[in-house]
């Protein structure tokens, strides 16, 4: 997705579960001052997420480190554990709201992006889902044109069972290599995710349980370019015509059964209501737009109204596609 995955928890609990006080704000500032010296030069503090999100808004990490290798991340992560900080993982951005208020402790960007191709495809949780899609219909590789055009990372398409097109991650992921919380490295294959739509066994772990996912292995299926390009264009002209650009998590809620929640929000008059910057897109209902100068706050009360008018209107509860980060 891309979609978070990491350690992440209340903030009575980022520093060894001390509550708040002189005591707790003196070792949480030693602890985060022990960290940023060990992570060196590439930290920096009281960092925006928002340039790091699809969505543009988010307050700051208390700590912040952009990884350009898988080795680089399990060493980041690390380290925050041996100091007793708690750390979250943001790859493509997709699929997060980050809240104004930010995130505490220690933000790991994930940029380790290698590809590999072989008998299998191996893709580190950094690389763009789009770029690996367009990389394996170059090389008559069929199973992921339903990405074509899709935003987000590897690692967060895996949390999130991304999917399109009546494809998704579930059908091709053949195993992917895990981060756990105590920081021991695993493979999983594909039945231990337990996928379910726009769903994994990941993403239904409690925030502060999750692992991470380091690299991700494909099995696809040889094919004929010319006719998996030709597929491919035609859903990227699909996404063209029918998806806003612009700042945007991508679909906001996951679609209820027999039904579209673009659909539902549209038949509820809500094609294009705004709250202070934060829109609801003319192109498509499920899509949530930062017009310019949008507060995490805005997108979450404009969320919560299309939600309450659905209900209202229909009787359908729609659920978040989007996962809620930071301080709430």
């Amino acid at each position: 997705m891309g979609l978070v995955s990491g350690l992440l928890k209340r903030r009575p609990l980022l520093f060894g579960g001390r509550d708040a006080g002189i005591e707790g704000v003196m070792t949480a500032e030693s602890n985060l001052g022990a960290l940023a010296k060990a992570l060196g030069k590439r930290v920096k503090r009281d960092e925006p997420l928002a340039p790091y999100t699809a969505m543009r808004v988010g307050g700051p990490a208390d700590l912040l480190v952009v990884c350009e290798s898988v080795d680089q991340v399990v060493e980041a992560a690390a380290l925050a554990r041996k100091r007793g900080v708690n750390w979250l993982l943001l790859g493509g951005g997709c699929n997060v709201l980050v809240a104004d208020k930010g995130v505490r402790g220690l933000v790991i960007v994930n940029r380790a992006a290698d590809i590999a191709f072989g008998d299998t495809v191996r893709a580190e949780a950094g690389a763009l889902l789009a770029h690996l899609a367009r990389q394996a219909v170059e090389r008559g590789l069929a199973g992921l044109e339903w990405a074509a055009g899709l935003p987000g990372a590897v690692g967060g398409a895996v949390v999130g069972n991304a999917g399109a097109f009546e494809g998704d991650v579930a059908g091709v992921l053949r195993s992917a290599t895990l981060l756990e919380p105590d920081g021991e490295i695993v493979e999983r294959p594909n039945a231990w995710f337990e996928f379910d739509y726009r769903t994994s066994r990941i993403k239904r772990e409690k925030p502060g349980q999750r692992p991470v996912v380091l690299q991700a292995t494909f099995e696809l299926e040889k094919s004929d370019p010319e006719a998996l390009a030709a597929r491919a264009d035609e859903i990227l002209e699909w996404r063209r015509t029918r998806h806003p650009s612009g700042a945007t998590m991508g679909s906001t809620f996951k679609n209820p059964p027999d039904s579209h929640a673009g659909y539902l929000i549209e038949q509820a008059g809500l094609r294009g209501s705004f709250i202070g910057g934060a829109q609801i897109s003319e192109l498509h209902g499920n899509f949530f737009m930062n017009t310019g100068d949008a507060t995490a706050a805005e997108v979450m009360a404009l969320i919560e109204h299309a939600r309450a008018e659905v209900r209202r209107q229909f009787g359908v509860e729609l659920e978040l596609e989007i996962e809620l980060v930071g301080e709430w």
